[in-house]
């Protein structure tokens, strides 16, 4: 009787592993995502927060894409608050063929636009000033990641990269007025400029489909 119940107990683990076994192939495979992002603007030098979506669609054991949408806030010392959003998508390279391991390391590079906006909570009454300002702008960046693979359809992904906007720079300046801190925007800063900020990104993944 007991040698029976270690048989059925085994066959029943070898059902669970089956099911857990790999079922997509390396290209056309969609997955769907969740993630969350701290981006640290150089311009500012605070830390922003943000979260977002995205899916990824593979081309073989080498390349994937991964196509993503995030929103970022971050207090600029209770002087004033900016908020970004970034839509756009990379191509990730695997140098190593995606085999069924732990880690599977990654290069991304990639192209996105963006919008951003500062709004003065605190602003100068002796210099007058807008309450807030705004632009677009498009960006590249460039980076290393990698997946944690916790079974064969489901991954946590890390990856590090820097972002480099090309669009016109909003400066902003802080100064005292009896005796307490303000800020108010800069005049004559309308040019084009570049702004570069690293931004390190944990997702959730799930492969959903196999498209072709």
């Amino acid at each position: 009787m007991q040698k029976f119940k270690i048989i059925v107990l085994a066959l029943f683990l070898s059902n669970i592993a089956n099911a857990q076994e790999n079922k997509f192939s390396d290209s056309g495979v969609l997955e769907l995502g969740t993630r969350s992002t701290f981006s640290t603007f150089s311009g500012s030098g605070g830390l922003g927060t943000g979260f977002g979506g995205q899916f990824r669609l593979s081309f073989g054991k080498y390349i994937n894409t991964e196509w993503f949408a995030d929103y970022f806030t971050e207090d600029l010392n209770g002087l004033a608050k900016r908020n970004d959003a970034h839509i756009g998508w990379s191509v990730m390279f695997y140098p190593l063929k995606r085999e069924q391991q732990l880690f599977t390391p990654y290069i991304l590079a990639g192209h996105c636009f963006d919008y951003t906006k500062i709004s003065l909570l605190k602003p100068s009454v002796e210099k007058p000033t807008a309450l807030f300002s705004e632009r677009w702008s498009s960006a590249t960046q460039i980076g290393l990641g990698t997946h944690i693979n916790l079974s064969p359809n489901f991954n946590l992904s890390v990856s590090s990269q820097y972002m480099i906007h090309l669009g016109n720079d909003i400066h902003t300046h802080t100064h005292l007025e009896n005796g307490k801190e303000v800020i108010h925007f800069s005049e004559g800063h309308e040019e084009l400029s570049l702004e570069g900020h690293l931004l390190f990104t944990i997702s959730l993944n799930y492969k959903i489909a196999q498209l072709w």
